[in-house]
């Protein structure tokens, strides 16, 4: 069965199937914001051997599923006890997210839900601090970030969420991060409006989706929770499918093209996940008229739908990652308690008479738990490579028609080191007493590898992080930045307050 017709049979039938799901949870159906520090802790639990069932690569996933993956977690912790900052984290997210559940659906509006303050120094333009940050764009010197989030929730159905933001640096003003309508119903959620999305297990970034470049405006539709497909499919494990449609912006060189997109998770095991994802850009102010074949052959992959000789002719990228996790219960000399291995292997565009694609990049990391038996730490690694070879690497995220390439107002949707790259990424976190964290981190990236103009930049950094009272968390951080022998410092602190 070729991808077109798996995409074809799989969608129809899974959204057919998961809008028949019994509800069964009373939690707001609001999504926790992709950079929420609830996405670190369940990863860290997982690792820990006491959450199995989470599709945790797709996010965001809304506090409903958060709610359920604490208490599997909770339930686990009666057979597998943890101790130090995973207990601590264990206890805080009990507090959080699961007393929601109990609470009758009801109308509730909140004008605030968080607020949260940041300040950063630098003593040169940054870049590593825009990475992952909806497309944030810093400036030499002193920048200043406020924000608040605001809910309404309508029986327990529909919500609505707001993020807007105050942004001072070298000028003032305000934007909207996040904000959308969401109705979920009968296991199923419609989202309409502007969300952040991350596609893979990746910490540091993804091939395809990560919230490197700013929020999409879209349409979404996904499953509140994993669900188990019926008859002998049930052995494939949870699934849970995802499909968006998003419009780009119009200052770009095929004005207000569309951006399509899809992915399928699903884990034949508590201890392997699969997902397998798609992005299609087509359409825009200038191009063909899309009739109703055309869209068809746009969702479904149609032969006749992303190559050259073709008048809709768009830009596809598709990629499968996977991640496996360890639980080292027999091995004493092994300098782990638990690891989580994760890949991704993306793929872009076709051409010629196969129809094969032009353009390869993939990603590793490994996450391990107590590493190197020091209890409450744990270390991560990945390297990501969009320069496999000198003819596809520089055509990695471009394209011949949407020149502007896979960006949204001018930021890699992908991961951030772009085009004919490759990055290394290094971090280490340690739980502290009283909930503080302590982390340092390295980065090492090149870009334009098969060029003239090769770059390299490093990016060393460490920061703590401390619960300061019952709802507030301060942090702070410094690092330096280093591009092609140019060095400069920078200094943040952000405060987030849960009302």
């Amino acid at each position: 069965m070729n991808a077109a017709n798996f995409f074809k049979i799989f969608f129809i039938w899974a959204f057919a199937f998961c809008s028949s799901v019994v509800e069964c949870y009373g939690a707001p159906p609001v999504n926790m914001p992709v950079g929420s520090r609830f996405y670190e802790d369940f990863e860290l639990l997982e690792v820990k051997g006491l959450i199995h069932s989470g599709l945790l690569s797709t996010r965001p996933f809304g506090r409903p599923e958060g709610a359920r993956l604490t208490l599997e977690a909770l339930e686990a912790e009666k057979e597998r006890p943890v101790r130090g900052g995973a207990s601590r984290i264990l206890r805080r997210l009990e507090d959080e997210i699961t007393r929601e559940l109990y609470d009758e659906p009801a109308t509730e509006i909140k004008p605030l839900t968080s607020a949260y303050l940041q300040y950063l120094y630098s003593a040169r333009d940054p870049r590593f601090p825009e990475i992952n940050s909806n497309g944030d764009e810093l400036e030499n010197g002193s920048n200043l970030r406020a924000g608040i989030a605001s809910s309404a929730t309508f029986r327990g159905r529909l919500s609505v969420y707001l993020n807007p933001e105050y942004r001072l640096d070298g000028s003032s003003r305000g934007s909207l991060e996040q904000g959308y309508l969401m109705l979920r119903r009968s296991g199923a959620e419609v989202l309409i409006g502007r969300d952040s999305m991350w596609w893979g297990s990746g910490f540091h970034g993804n091939l395809l989706m990560t919230n490197n470049a700013s929020a999409l405006d879209m349409i979404k539709v996904t499953s509140g929770h994993p669900f188990l497909l019926p008859w002998v499919f049930s052995k494939a494990g949870p699934f849970r499918p995802t499909l968006f449609l998003a419009r780009l912006e119009s200052e770009r060189d095929v004005s207000n093209a569309n951006l399509l997109g899809m992915r399928l998770d699903f884990k034949p095991t508590g201890s392997f996940q699969v997902g397998l994802s798609r992005v299609f850009m087509f359409g825009g102010e200038g191009r063909k008229s899309l009739s109703f074949d055309d869209w068809v052959d746009a969702f479904f992959a149609g032969d006749s739908a992303e190559h050259s000789d073709s008048p809709t002719n768009g830009n596809q990228i598709v990629s499968i990652d996977a991640s496996y996790v360890f639980i080292n219960d027999r091995w004493s000399f092994l300098p782990f308690s638990g690891i989580k291995l994760y890949t991704e292997w993306g793929a872009e565009d076709s051409s010629g008479a196969t129809k094969t694609p032009t353009g390869r990049a993939n990603m590793y990391g490994f996450l391990a738990d107590r590493a190197f038996w020091i209890d409450d730490l744990d270390v991560r690694l990945e390297w990501a490579n969009t320069a496999r070879n000198a003819r596809y690497g520089p055509l990695w995220y471009r394209h011949s028609v949407f020149t502007s390439g896979y960006t949204f107002h001018g930021r890699v949707i992908g991961h951030h080191m772009g085009t004919d790259s490759r990055d290394l990424f290094l971090k280490a976190r340690y739980h502290l007493a009283n909930g503080m964290v302590a982390a340092a981190e390295a980065d090492f990236e090149r870009s334009g590898i098969h060029s003239s103009g090769e770059t390299s930049r490093v990016w060393y950094a460490a920061d703590i992080s401390i619960p300061a009272f019952e709802d507030m968390t301060v942090a702070f951080g410094a690092g330096l930045e280093r591009d092609d022998g140019e060095d400069g410092g920078v200094f943040w602190s952000r405060v987030d307050y849960r009302f």
